[in-house]
C-alpha cells in the first residue's frame, strides 16, 4: 500500500479499481502536394456538426446548469456564421482546417482567458479547453481517436485533466471517484462532480502513476488516496464515510424547509437527500436536447418519474420552462406574438407553458405541486400565468383527468419584481429569491460580483420584507443560498424555504439547525432598517460577523 494526497473538490469516500483515461492528442497538421480546400471545408464542417450534436447529447444526460451554459455558449461559438465564414475563407486561402480553426477560434477566445476578472477568466479558460478539443477531432479519424471507455463495474477515473464533455460521456452511475493530476476546484467539471456526489481530489501529484486496476480507496474528505490498501483498513475507512452526517435525521426539529434543486438528471435511483423532496426543478434542463418540442404525454412520463421518488409528505415544487440565455432548446419555440406574454424573459409562450402546467398536474396525482414561474416581471404576466393555471384545471376536471392541488410561486429575480414585490405577494404562495440573478443586476454593467454586496443585501431585504406584510414564506435559492456565513441573514429576514444543490443540504442544514436551536425565523425589522442604511461592503461584512457570533 502507499499513498497521495491532493485537494478535496467533492467530499466522501469511494473504493474502485483504477481506469486511466489518456489524454486526446491532436494529429499533426501536415499540408501535402495534394492539399484540397474541398475536402478540408467538408472535413470541418462535419467534426463541427458531431462536436456540437456531441454537446447536446451530453446536456441530456447529468450536468448542473453551469455546465448546460458552457455547452451551449460553445455551440454557439462553433456554430456562428462569421466564424464559419472567416474559417472558410482561410481554407480557401491555402490554411489546413485545423489551422483555420485554431487561428479563428483559439485567437477569439484568447481575449476572455486574459480578462483581467478572474470569473470572466476562467469561463475562458473552460471555453478554450473545449475549443481545442474540438480542434483535436478534425483530423482524427477512427484508430486515433481517444475511445471513452465502455465501464462495467465501479471505477475511479484517473486522468491528468479531464473536460465536462469528456466526463459525461462515461457511465457516470459507475463512476465512484475522480483523482486528477490537474484540475481546478472553481470549474465546471467540480460543479458536476459536486452535484453528482462523487468523491473528487484534484491537484493530486504522481496519480497518473497508479497502475490500471489497482484496488483504490479515495477518502476526499480528508484529501488522501490509498492505492492497493489492506482490505481491513479500506472496510474501516468506508465504514466511516457510510455513517458521517451532519444534519438531523429529524426535520421536524428544523422550522425550515431545505431540499434540493435539480434538472440534471431524468432519473433519481439512489439520492440520500430525496427525502427532503424537490425544493426546485428546473425543468427547462430535461427536454434541451430535445430534437422535437415535448409532447404533454412525454412530459408526464418524465416528471412522474422524478415525483414518485419523493416521499408524500415531502414537497415537490417545480419551475415551468427558463429558455433564457443560453438556454435555448434544440427544438423551436413558439413565442406570443401579443397578449401579457408577448417578450416575456422566459423565452415561453401560453401554448408550451399551458402544455406543460398540465403535465405537472398530471404527474402530481394525490398531492400539492408548487408550480414556480421564472423571470417574471409585470403583474401582468403574473395575473395571467394564473389564470391559465386555473384554466389547465377546469379542463383536467371537464375531462374527469386526475390531477394534484397547484399553488402558484413566483420567482424574484428581476428589480422589477423586488420594486414591486408586494403586490406580486398576493399572487403567489411563496417567494423564491433567486440571489444569482439578482446578483447579476446588482452588479450590472459590471461582471457578477462573488461577494455578497450592499445592492444585493438590500433587494433580498425588500422582497423579504413585502413577503413578511402579506404573510408569505420565502425561499432563497442560488449561489448565496449555499453561504453558510449567510444563514443567520436568511434566517432573521424570515426565510423558511431553501433550494440548493444537494451537495450543500448536509452544511446548509447543519448551520440552520444551530441557529434553530434558540430561535426560530422571523422577519426583523431592526435588520431591515440596518441593511437599507448600509452604504459600503465593509458596513455589510461586519453585519453578517455579528450575526453569526449572535448564534
Amino acid at each position: 500500500m502507499y499513498t497521495l494526497s491532493g485537494m478535496t473538490v467533492a467530499e466522501g469516500v469511494a473504493a474502485g479499481r483504477a481506469l486511466k483515461l489518456s489524454k486526446t492528442t491532436a494529429v499533426s497538421d501536415i499540408i501535402d502536394t495534394g492539399f484540397d480546400a474541398e475536402a478540408q471545408i467538408d472535413k470541418y464542417q462535419k467534426a463541427c456538426s458531431a462536436f456540437i450534436n456531441r454537446l447536446y447529447s451530453v446536456s441530456k444526460g447529468p450536468a448542473p446548469d453551469t455546465v448546460r451554459d458552457l455547452f451551449g455558449a460553445m455551440a454557439g461559438f462553433l456554430s456562428s456564421q462569421d466564424n464559419n465564414k472567416d474559417i472558410i475563407n482561410l481554407i480557401y486561402d491555402g490554411c489546413s482546417a485545423t489551422v483555420a480553426c485554431n487561428n479563428v477560434l483559439i485567437d477569439k477566445l484568447s481575449v476572455f482567458a486574459n480578462n483581467e476578472d478572474p470569473e470572466i477568466k476562467e469561463q475562458g479558460r473552460e471555453l478554450l479547453a473545449l475549443a481545442r478539443e474540438f480542434i483535436a477531432t478534425i483530423n482524427q479519424d477512427k484508430s486515433a481517436e481517444t475511445q471513452i471507455p465502455q465501464l462495467k463495474e465501479p471505477s475511479v477515473i484517473i486522468a491528468t485533466n479531464l473536460t465536462p464533455a469528456s466526463f459525461l460521456c462515461l457511465r457516470t452511475d459507475l463512476v465512484v471517484a475522480v483523482i486528477l493530476e490537474e484540475g481546478l476546484s472553481s470549474g465546471h467539471l467540480g460543479t458536476v462532480l459536486r452535484e453528482l456526489g462523487i468523491p473528487s481530489i484534484f491537484s493530486a501529484v504522481g496519480a497518473l502513476n497508479i497502475e490500471d486496476g489497482a484496488n483504490v480507496l479515495v477518502d476526499a474528505t480528508e484529501g488522501q488516496i490509498l492505492v492497493d490498501p489492506p482490505s481491513d483498513i479500506a472496510q474501516k475507512i468506508l465504514q466511516r464515510g457510510v455513517s458521517f452526517t451532519d444534519f438531523t435525521e429529524d426535520d421536524s426539529l428544523l422550522n425550515v424547509t431545505i431540499a434540493s434543486s435539480i434538472g440534471a438528471m431524468r432519473e433519481i435511483s439512489d439520492n440520500r437527500y430525496l427525502r427532503h423532496g424537490i425544493g426546485l426543478l428546473r425543468s427547462e434542463f430535461l427536454f434541451l436536447g430535445c430534437p422535437h418540442e415535448p409532447s404533454e404525454d412525454e412530459m408526464v412520463k418524465v416528471f412522474t418519474t422524478l415525483f414518485s421518488k419523493v416521499p408524500n409528505e415531502a414537497p415537490i415544487t417545480a419551475r415551468t420552462f427558463d429558455f433564457a440565455g443560453d438556454k435555448e432548446p434544440v427544438f423551436s419555440v413558439q413565442l406570443d406574438s401579443k397578449g401579457p406574454l408577448q417578450g416575456y424573459g422566459a423565452k415561453v409562450g401560453t401554448r408550451l407553458l399551458k402544455k406543460e402546467i398540465r403535465a405537472l398536474l398530471r404527474s402530481s396525482v394525490g398531492r400539492t405541486i408548487r408550480v414556480v414561474y421564472p423571470l417574471i416581471s409585470r403583474i401582468s404576466e403574473a395575473k395571467y400565468i394564473n389564470d391559465l393555471a386555473a384554466m389547465c384545471v377546469d379542463e383536467l376536471d371537464e375531462k374527469n383527468i386526475e390531477h394534484g392541488k397547484i399553488e402558484p410561486v413566483l420567482m424574484i429575480e428581476t428589480p422589477a419584481a423586488v420594486l414591486s414585490a408586494k403586490a406580486f405577494a398576493r399572487l403567489s404562495s411563496l417567494f423564491i429569491i433567486g440571489t444569482s440573478s439578482l446578483a447579476e443586476y446588482a452588479s450590472a454593467p459590471r461582471p457578477p460580483d462573488l461577494s455578497f454586496t450592499p445592492a444585493l443585501a438590500k433587494m433580498i431585504a425588500v422582497a423579504c420584507r413585502a413577503a413578511h406584510e402579506e404573510n408569505v414564506p420565502s425561499g432563497i435559492a442560488g449561489y448565496f443560498a449555499t453561504r453558510i456565513e449567510l444563514m443567520p441573514f436568511f434566517l432573521k429576514l424570515g426565510v423558511t424555504y431553501i433550494t440548493i444543490d444537494s451537495y450543500s443540504i448536509a452544511k446548509i442544514a447543519s448551520a440552520t439547525e444551530k441557529f434553530c436551536r434558540d430561535s426560530s425565523p422571523t422577519f426583523s425589522q431592526k435588520l431591515y432598517e440596518r441593511v437599507m442604511s448600509l452604504s459600503t461592503a465593509a458596513e455589510l461584512s461586519e453585519l453578517i460577523n455579528n450575526l453569526n457570533k449572535s448564534v
